[in-house]
């Protein structure tokens, strides 16, 4: 009798084991492809951690669909060409805009706006509203570029100064060594409210030349779990605006 029971069990016992093996099929692993730079309050890839707005949207989402986010630092200049060489399965921050030239052949699905963002003109209070003509002097952090002044920059309306780093930008905007500081208008006012101390020392000017767009993850490997993640914004919509709100994320 001992012995039937053990054998009734048996397909119950099997059951369980497959069911735990088709739950653990579902746990993908996947590395993102991230910039190496500290664009706090957004991202920012430091000691091996990736953190801020972005990091906690794109982690609860790979929670909440038993995922797993591994993410793989790059010099923005690098980002591209090993995301496109198959080296990561996903980039953030990616835009359909972005290296066209080099994206041409492949078939990169991009997920909806995970953040939107403004570049613009940082310029000291008594100096806003002033006009372009008094732009002589533009700072970018170096490796950017100030897509909306390149008409001027080529005319030599406009003279492009080069830093290295956000703190060295604002202090010689604010100093008032350059007439503006052409940076992420977010990531520049949460350095100046948080780390600087500052607040309104530099502010943007929307009547300046300005880019308005966003941030997308994007992947070629997997398109499926793009549409995953645009369902999760959408249905986690009032979490992701708790999240910009308190990381300030306008």
């Amino acid at each position: 009798m001992q012995l039937i029971k053990k054998l009734t069990q048996l397909p119950l016992v099997v059951a369980a084991i497959s069911i735990a093996s088709i739950n653990h099929s579902h746990a993908d692993n996947f590395i993102i492809g991230v910039e190496n730079i500290d664009y706090f309050p957004i991202y920012q890839y430091s000691e091996g951690q990736y953190n801020g707005a972005a990091s906690e949207i794109l982690n609860k989402f790979a929670k909440s669909h038993n995922h797993t986010f591994n993410y793989k630092a790059f010099p923005i200049t690098r980002l591209n060409k090993n995301y496109l060489d198959g080296k990561v399965d996903f980039r953030f921050p990616d835009n359909g805009y972005w290296a066209q030239d080099q994206k041409s052949g492949y078939d990169i699905k991009y997920s909806n706006s995970v953040i939107d963002f403004i570049d613009g003109v940082m310029v000291t209070p008594e100096n806003k509203g002033k006009g372009i003509e008094k732009l002589k002097r533009l700072g970018l952090v170096r490796g950017f570029t100030a897509w909306d002044y390149l008409g001027h920059i080529d005319k030599g309306s406009v003279k492009v100064k080069e830093t290295n780093n956000l703190e060295s930008l604002i202090k010689l905007t604010s100093t008032k060594r350059y007439d503006g500081a052409y940076f992420n208008v977010d990531v520049a006012t949460y350095y100046l409210n948080n780390t600087l101390k500052a607040p309104d020392s530099l502010v943007f000017d929307p009547d300046l030349p300005h880019t308005k767009s966003n941030y997308s993850l994007s992947s070629f490997k997997h398109p499926k779990v793009i549409e995953q993640f645009n369902q999760f914004l959408i249905d986690h919509a009032d979490w992701v605006q708790s999240v910009k709100d308190k990381y300030q994320v306008k």
